[in-house]
């Protein structure tokens, strides 16, 4: 009897031996780190996603493409594209809002120029909501609210200026450069927010990223990338080289959130521009890329365009949830420049060898409207 316990015990240790060692040959999934530091959750996400497939080539399909049409229009630096709730397409364009059917035609540019009612002198910015656009005239701060085929509905003039709007805010910010010459300062990179039902309620909130100003060379060492949840009164925001991204909380006031995940690093090579101006020495060079190139919001969930390009794959995406969770990872190989990513739609910018532009519209065929 005791010679079988002696055998049964032996038999559970090998086993244990076994489920140990097969554990480590499998490696067991990372979990992200969680801690409060100063009221601010912050999260440190391992190097890979809960998705198990990531670093494939997203699956993509050109739907359309938009091309210019002779003496009717014709694209410089096509940007902001959007879809209206109807399917039609719009971008902006120096100045010009144009409309495009659904199936890519061109129906007209909706900007009125001018001082008066529903005229606009400067397009910088607009949103489209339910209950039609909201275009940004950045010369006087006003916004123009229109129907989607252009018929003005009211005008509103604002003290500051204006980026885009979320449910209960609009949305503007500013820079302000630090004063000393020859060193890395900090410059103050501030967000203006206004009440939409109350626009005498206004918030600011600052953040600080460093800037290299001795003349004439002047340099973002800390580049800003930020993206709006309009639904949740959100905004996220990148201002550093390293894998960082900050929640902003419009209601609450404050940062409720900084996430991160470990990122290997790619190595710095500079721009043709820059290579006389950092021979020289004098000027600060970094060693890598920034990590964070751009960020979008296409629907529930953020996409980060990395500093990662392969050359068979093409850019590398992140993609995490509201409450940083780094969810998946994969290559988006398209030709040309992203301009926006829109529910399952991706909008592409391609120029052409005799400079023509095209904005040719991908539809994702994984992630559905996202």
């Amino acid at each position: 009897m005791r010679r079988r316990h002696q055998q049964e015990l032996g038999l559970i240790a090998c086993l244990s031996v076994a489920l140990a060692v097969l554990g480590a040959g499998c490696g067991q999934t990372q979990k992200k780190q969680v801690s409060i530091v100063d009221g601010v959750e912050v999260i440190v996400n391992p190097a890979a996603p809960l998705r198990r497939d990531s670093g494939r080539v997203l699956k993509v399909e050109e739907r359309l493409r938009i091309r210019d049409v002779g003496d009717r229009f014709f694209f410089k630096y096509p940007a902001q594209p959007e879809i209206a709730p109807d399917g039609s397409i719009f971008l902006m364009d120096e100045g010009q809002l144009l409309k495009f059917s659904p199936a890519g035609a061109f129906i007209g540019n909706l900007v009125k120029l001018g001082q008066g009612p529903g005229e606009i002198q400067s397009l910088n910015r607009y949103v489209i909501e339910p209950d039609g656009i909201y275009a940004a005239d950045g010369a006087v701060n006003k916004i123009v609210h229109m129907t989607l085929d252009g018929r003005f509905l009211d005008d509103r003039r604002l003290e500051d200026y204006f980026e885009t709007m979320t449910q209960n805010w609009i949305v503007g910010s500013m820079v302000n450069l630090p004063q000393v010459k020859g060193v890395l300062a900090d410059a103050k990179y501030s967000f203006f927010c206004i009440s939409r039902s109350n626009g005498s309620f206004k918030k600011t909130y600052a953040l600080l990223g460093r800037f290299y100003n001795k003349p004439p060379v002047m340099m973002r060492w800390d580049f800003l990338s930020w993206v709006p949840d309009a639904k949740r009164d959100l905004l996220f925001i990148s201002l550093s080289r390293d894998y960082e991204i900050k929640l902003l909380d419009l209601n609450l006031g404050r940062i409720v959130r900084t996430f991160r995940r470990d990122y290997p690093k790619v190595a710095f090579v500079p721009p043709e521009n820059m290579k006389a101006v950092y021979e020289k020495g004098d000027t600060p060079r970094p060693d890598y890329e920034r990590d964070i190139l751009e960020l979008f919001l296409p629907g529930e969930t953020l996409w980060v365009r990395t500093s990662t390009v392969d050359a068979d794959r093409g850019q590398l995406f992140d993609i995490f949830n509201v409450d940083g969770d780094f969810l998946d990872s994969f290559f988006v190989q398209v030709k040309g420049s992203i301009l926006g990513i829109r529910g399952d739609t991706l909008f592409v910018k391609e120029t052409a060898e005799d400079g023509t532009i095209s904005v040719v519209v991908y539809r994702n065929l994984e992630y559905g409207k996202n």
